[in-house]
């Protein structure tokens, strides 16, 4: 996959997770929204943190910038993110999210149009596809959580 196709494929992913958002009748916009339980026992708020934490994570694997500092086991550091996090305000859920996507893009669009050379399959390896795809088990977490079925598999485009 080259630069310009995964960003496409990132903005699909975060488009489809803010559909399931609307379908739920839930705004990053209105702070009630963000403090209510959505799942898995967290706010909308940690859920959104949650999904920062990695999209810098991941950002940092693209741009070499150092790690975390979190553990480098997932569980452990989604622990570790929720043990920071916890009750985190909805202006800096908010803030925390759109500043993780930005670094996330800025990583990936610093990148030569076929990728880096260097890191052959690095779009299309297991970080950056679990990165678009984290998108989706959250989106499913949050449709459970509100007794509808999990969506199908994200497939084509919903964003052009």
């Amino acid at each position: 996959m080259d630069r310009d196709r995964y960003l496409h494929y990132l903005r699909d992913r975060r488009a489809r997770f803010h559909a399931v958002l609307d379908e739920l009748g839930l705004s990053l916009a209105r702070d009630a929204d963000l403090r209510r339980e959505v799942g898995g026992g967290w706010t909308l708020g940690e859920h959104l943190v949650h999904l920062a934490a990695w999209q810098r994570r991941y950002a940092r694997v693209v741009s070499g910038a150092p790690k975390l500092p979190y553990p480098s086991n997932w569980q452990k550091f989604n622990d570790a993110v929720y043990a920071e996090w916890r009750g985190v305000s909805p202006s800096a859920a908010r803030a925390e999210y759109e500043d993780a996507n930005r670094e996330a893009v800025e990583a990936v669009a610093a990148l030569p149009p076929a990728g880096d050379p260097d890191r052959p399959g690095l779009l299309d390896g297991w970080d950056l596809s679990a990165l678009a795809s984290h998108y989706r088990e959250h989106a499913a977490i949050l449709l459970e959580y509100a007794g509808k079925p999990k969506p199908p598999p994200w497939r084509g485009r919903v964003v052009d």
